[in-house]
Formats: C-alpha cells, sequence, structure tokens
C-alpha cells in the first residue's frame, strides 16, 4: 500500500500543522506554507486539517499508485493529469493501481497541496510529520521526494467520488497584507512607520521556506539598528541595519537581531506564501 515518486518536482515535502513546543531549543514551527490551500485539500479527503501531506513548490510531483485510494489537490494553479488526461483541483480522485498522477508547473501561485485519504506511514518527529530541509529532519528521511522514493500508506480510503468542485482561488499579482505592530515597531521614526505603510514592495528572487526578501523603499532605522537575538514567529517582518524587509515563513529560525517591526496576520502569510518573484506587495495595518 504505497506511491511511488516517478518525478519529484522542483521540491516535494511532507509536512503537516507544523512542530511546536520546541522552538525554546532553536527547532522551527516548519508545517504548510499555505495553511488555508492545505487544509482545505486534506478536508476534502476527510482528513483532519493539519494531517501531513504532499507540498509542492512551482512545480508539482509525478506518482505511481501501488494500490487504491483517494487524494484531492488545492492550491497553486498547477496542471493536474491522470494517465495524461486532464483533471481539476479541489476535488476528490480516486487513484487505482498503476495510476500515474502528474502535477505540472504553476501558472499561479507557487505552493499547491496533495492530500492523501489515509495516513502516511512516516515517523512523527517532536511530534509532527514536517520535513524541515536545513536539519535534514522529520517527513521522509528529512529530504524532498525524488524519483524512486516509495511512501506507504496505513488504511488508505476509497472516498465516493463527489461531483462538487472547490473553485480554485484567485492569485493576484498585487495584494495588500495586514499585519499588527511588532515589539520593536515603535522604534521605528515615525517617518519611517508611515513609510513602511505607504510603500509598495516587489517580491524579489530571494525566497524560500525559510523568509521572503521584500525589494523598494528602504527604510531609515532610529537609533535602534539591532536588538538582543529574540523571539520570531511566521509572519514576524524585520527590517534589517541596511533599511530592508525581511518577512519570516514557515521554516524560519525562531530568533533574530534585527528589529521585528510587524507582524503579518495568518491571512497575510497564506497569501504572502502564493506570490511569485516580480508580484507586488503593501502592508497595512489590520483594523
Amino acid at each position: 500500500m504505497s506511491f511511488e515518486i516517478i518525478k519529484g518536482g522542483l521540491m516535494t515535502t511532507i509536512q503537516d500543522g507544523g512542530r511546536y513546543g520546541v522552538q525554546d531549543q532553536g527547532i522551527p514551527v516548519s508545517g504548510f506554507m499555505d495553511e488555508s490551500s492545505a487544509q482545505i485539500a486534506n478536508s476534502l479527503v476527510g482528513n483532519s486539517p493539519n494531517s501531513a501531506l504532499l507540498e509542492c513548490c512551482q512545480v508539482g510531483c509525478t506518482i505511481k499508485v501501488n494500490t487504491e485510494f483517494s487524494v484531492a489537490f488545492y492550491g497553486a494553479h498547477m496542471e493536474l493529469k491522470l494517465n495524461n488526461h486532464l483533471v481539476p483541483q479541489g476535488k476528490i480522485i480516486t487513484l487505482t493501481t498503476d495510476d500515474i498522477l502528474s502535477i505540472g508547473f504553476t501558472t499561479k501561485g507557487m505552493y499547491g497541496y496533495l492530500a492523501i485519504s489515509g495516513q502516511l506511514n512516516i515517523s512523527k518527529i517532536y511530534d509532527s510529520y514536517s520535513t524541515y530541509l536545513p536539519a535534514q529532519f522529520g517527513g521522509y528521511y528529512g529530504k524532498k521526494l525524488e524519483v524512486g522514493d516509495v511512501v506507504h500508506i496505513l488504511k488508505p480510503n476509497i472516498l465516493s467520488n463527489s461531483f462538487s468542485v472547490i473553485k480554485p482561488q484567485n492569485f493576484p499579482q498585487h495584494v495588500v497584507l495586514e499585519a499588527l505592530p511588532g515589539p520593536e515597531w515603535d522604534e521605528l521614526p515615525k517617518e519611517s512607520q508611515e513609510l513602511l505603510l505607504s510603500s509598495t514592495y516587489t517580491i524579489s528572487k530571494d525566497i524560500n521556506r525559510i523568509g521572503y526578501r521584500l525589494e523598494g523603499d528602504s527604510i531609515p532605522l532610529g537609533a535602534k539598528k539591532e536588538i538582543i537575538s529574540s523571539g520570531m514567529v511566521k509572519g514576524t517582518m524585520q527590517i534589517t541595519s541596511a533599511g530592508i524587509p525581511i518577512i519570516m515563513m514557515a521554516d524560519a529560525p525562531t530568533s533574530g537581531g534585527y528589529l521585528r517591526v510587524l507582524n503579518l496576520t495568518e491571512r497575510a502569510c497564506d497569501q504572502l506564501a502564493q506570490m511569485q518573484v516580480g508580484n507586488r506587495v503593501e502592508v497595512r495595518m489590520k483594523r
């Protein structure tokens, strides 16, 4: 009861809702980059929202099935084919032995999620199945999925096909991200606060599961340019000593020494995760 990876895609990893309670040991939360898309995929196949699934980045994977089970895909607009025939995302798809499911390039968004009805037979590390690539633990032997990997499934389920389809999300190229004040917000001069909240930034090429660097107006700092290394969470926006905004994401380190001026809402983190290089964002205070 398993499936084999025929193509690994750019970066396909196993993720779940995250690894909590060990941040004091310097271990990041990890987990889904876009929580809402992952949770919708899981819900479609009857899994709990934070169950482990396959997270595909930019280019999806191709799997060959060795048993029968149902899946659902949701998130980035990636071409989905079952035995070379197009199938929609956002609905239950039942696979049978020797079926080949391929997930192609994204046209909109960055991360797509393949949920499997049944439990992936992998080990938990610190009470989570999430892959943390920098330290090479969690998920499938701490690495991204590659050609020849075989992932086993416990209690695979076959669900009755549903004709209802959840419509794909809209991924605009210009998004306003809601945020709350961070611990060092008041350390920014008033003019710098206004500049940050009135500027339009471009998503740079320096983006990954750790963080997103923004390109645009440099934010002048006040007397305090750095802090004693302090705690961070997903969505924390730091301003570097050079005035560059960086927003922490799922694999963010647990502490850092730059000013933590804002923190994105959960919804804004999901929106940012799906932004492509060259897309534009603005940041506004949540009312």
